[in-house]
């Protein structure tokens, strides 16, 4: 029997059972017993009719959404004749129900009294149909983005992650049963590996730990901050240590180095840090090796899992952090335990940063809400836990460089994109300059590129420099009170398209690879330079700027945040759409332009060669014989400048009364890409009209704080120069 259709009963007494709920029961949301007819509609007297299970495809074509639309607007033409219907004879009606007894109707065939209140069921019945319209626009425009970008992104080194595997470390300690010998420890050769392996790629990146004794942990079975390696905490660290390391590595390394798949040992050793973090009573612990060991379980995690489990678990660490009592200065404790806290609390500092700007939000601490210290600037083996002094070196480079790069960082991250009323965007900028010079006179001027380290230090800290001052003039969270000016684009241009080739060294450097479990995707320079390329083509500048962003375009694809499907990376994929068909119309013109000029060059030689043939000719039957100088074509047509297209599509050209063939260009165009921005705020030239990139990067925002409703749509808001004077040749 089909789904499709009514049951048909031999008897007109026996009941057939369906497996659907018929289509009255589904209507008025009550509970259907399956039978047909079923008891709701016999007790009603309504007709039974079976629903049909709708069909398991999501996407349709283009035929079926238009013949679905088209029938969507013949309702509604209905509806609205039907409206008209119900006005002309509302008086009538009412008067016969004044007049004589109401006819003796099933009371769930009346009208609710919410209707008086809403009106006729005609607005219902609306809402209904223009829900239904916009339902089906949007499936199309997503089956439109989809089968224009690639299939299903998943984690580019592993398996997609299961959600059902994780979490479990939030149970209590007592309400997980571990059976004898379910979690599997590494042979003591493969657990000396690993160790290794976590000491050269992670904690040089997440310095939270003391690698002295670590390894003497690890190693030679020493107590850990003075507790026996065989505490459920010790044991909690050890796993998550394991899975850290394997996270870092390749599949390739896996297999030569354990002959197992990278992705087995990665769901092995997660699930034994699960449960040993659960019995270590996580959530309530006040133990440091425990909350070491979760914070650096969370942020190994972001590499393979794209969903907010990162993001909200943060939150989950800042709260254990400050009842532990991180956040402020406590004194009666020795100077190694002191220092320990105080790397800890600035690498969650870093890590909520981190999951913040993974997707555009706010970041949970807020600038003076705490008062500890940075942790000082100083090698490992400097000091242990008997040292009564640490010290701290004011510069050059130590094990704690790049902690000391990032907590810098975080902290004008944060204050950069947080909404201040206090402070103006040019003290945004001259902060972002503060910070480019402070990493560049304590830490970079002394990194030896020839050493792979340091050479991944000096990369990340050039990309985060241009990062600070692209985060000033295109702040990712609204200032109200100060509203940075719609600069130059091509500068603003620059800046995204140097951050991102900065960034993308450290992609082409196999000496780094090791290194790049840290996964900071950089959608915001890579949305911004998509913006300013969707006003900006025909210039060398927004060739290379192409260049760069479509490198960098599907690598940050397989990081980013909830996959291609997310917030983030929806506007971004608009953005890329709308520059690339900026670009392609920007290359058809040229050619066409180039024809229509060389056609236009030889018509005006043509005529040029015809004039003089006729002078000469007047010149030899006139007596005297007039002395005549021959024009050459003027160079500006002769030599013609390349068009330079902008926003509007029209080309511009050089003058005739320019003495040269080329256009000047702007000196900002031309100059290195290690410029000084101190001097935006004079001498910038204004953009011709049309160049309108900062209101696609506007329009972004609008994407991101609306997530469910991306489309880009036109803003009517008035251009302005640095002065305060509007935009030349802007329309209102």
């Amino acid at each position: 029997m089909s789904t499709g259709e009514t049951p048909q009963s031999v008897n007109g007494d026996d009941q057939q059972h369906i497996r659907l709920a018929c289509q009255a029961c589904q209507r008025k949301k009550i509970k259907c017993d399956r039978n047909y007819p079923c008891g709701q509609c016999t007790r009603s007297s309504l007709q039974c009719a079976a629903s049909s299970r709708k069909p398991r495809t999501r996407h349709v074509g283009r035929r079926a959404v238009d013949s679905e639309l088209r029938n969507r607007i013949s309702k509604l033409e209905n509806l609205v004749e039907s409206l008209s219907g119900e006005v002309g004879n509302q008086d009538g009606v009412q008067h016969d129900e004044r007049n004589g007894e109401p006819d003796a109707t099933d009371q769930s065939e009346l009208p609710s009294p919410v209707g008086k209140y809403l009106g006729s069921p005609f607005w219902t019945s609306l809402s209904t149909e223009v829900q239904a319209i916009r339902d089906a626009l949007e499936d199309q425009d997503e089956a439109e983005l989809e089968s224009t970008t690639s299939p299903e992104t998943t984690p580019s080194n592993g398996a997609p992650v299961n959600a059902n595997e994780f979490d479990l470390f939030i149970c209590p300690p007592g309400s997980i049963y571990v059976m004898p010998g379910a979690l599997v420890e590494p042979p003591l050769h493969m657990q000396r590996v690993l160790s290794d392996v976590f000491i050269e790629n992670v904690d040089p990146m997440f310095k939270i730990f003391h690698v002295p004794t670590l390894r003497a942990f690890f190693e030679q079975g020493a107590p850990y901050l003075g507790q026996d390696p065989s505490t459920i905490s010790c044991r909690a660290l050890k796993a998550v240590v394991w899975y850290a390391a394997v996270n870092t590595m390749t599949d390739e390394e896996c297999q030569t180095r354990f002959a197992q798949a990278r992705t087995d040992l990665m769901q092995q050793y997660r699930r034994t840090a699960d449960v040993l973090l659960a019995q270590a009573d996580l959530v309530n612990t006040n133990d440091l090796s425990t909350l070491q060991a979760f914070v650096t379980y969370l942020v190994s995690t972001r590499m393979t899992d794209m969903s907010r489990r990162v993001w909200t678990m943060t939150a989950l660490i800042v709260r254990i952090a400050r009842a532990m009592g991180l956040h402020s200065k406590t004194p009666a404790r020795t100077p190694f335990e002191t220092e320990l806290r105080r790397r800890l609390w600035h690498q969650i500092r870093f890590l909520d940063v981190f999951a913040a700007m993974d997707r555009a939000t706010e970041t949970l601490i807020t600038h003076g809400s705490f008062d500890t210290p940075f942790p000082n600037n100083v090698n490992d083996s400097e000091f242990d836990e008997t040292s009564t002094v640490i010290p701290s070196h004011e510069h050059g480079l130590t094990d704690m460089a790049f902690a000391l790069v990032a907590y810098e960082a975080g902290k004008a991250t944060q204050r950069l994109t947080i909404a201040d009323s206090s402070e103006t965007w040019q003290q945004r900028l001259d902060y972002a300059h503060t910070f480019k010079q402070i990493i560049q006179d304590q830490y970079l001027q002394y990194c030896d590129t020839s050493d792979p380290f340091q050479r991944l230090v000096w990369l990340i800290g050039k990309s985060m420099s241009q990062g600070m001052i692209l985060r000033a003039v295109r702040p990712i969270q609204r200032h109200v009170s100060s509203v940075p000016p719609r600069i130059d684009s091509p500068y603003v241009l620059q800046i995204a398209t140097e951050a991102l080739s900065e960034n993308g060294k450290i992609y082409s450097d196999p000496d780094l690879e090791r290194w790049r479990w840290l996964v900071w995707v950089q959608w915001h320079p890579l949305s911004v330079a998509l913006a300013g390329l969707c006003s900006i083509r025909g210039t060398e500048l927004a060739d290379k700027a192409w260049a760069v962003v479509e490198r960098n375009y599907e690598r940050q694809l397989r990081f980013v945040a909830d996959t291609r499907h997310g917030m983030l990376w929806r506007p971004i994929e608009k953005l890329y759409k709308k520059a690339n068909a900026y670009r392609q119309d920007g290359r058809r013109q040229s050619a066409d332009k180039m024809g229509e000029r060389m056609l236009a060059q030889r018509q005006q030689l043509k005529l040029l060669e015809e004039q003089e043939q006729q002078l000469r000719a007047r010149q030899q039957q006139s007596q005297p014989i007039l002395q005549q100088t021959q024009q050459p074509p003027p160079d500006w047509l002769v030599n013609p400048a390349p068009a330079t297209s902008y926003a509007t599509g029209a080309p511009h050209h050089q003058q005739p009364h320019m003495p040269t063939g080329s256009i000047p260009m702007d000196p900002m165009m031309s100059a290195s890409m290690d410029f000084d921005l101190e001097g935006m705020s004079t001498g910038l030239t204004p953009l011709p009209q049309g160049d309108m990139s900062w209101l696609d990067w506007e329009m972004a925002l609008d994407d991101l704080n609306s997530p469910m409703h991306l489309n880009i749509g036109d803003m009517q808001q008035p251009l302005f120069t640095l002065d305060g004077q509007q935009w030349p040749g802007v329309q209102q």
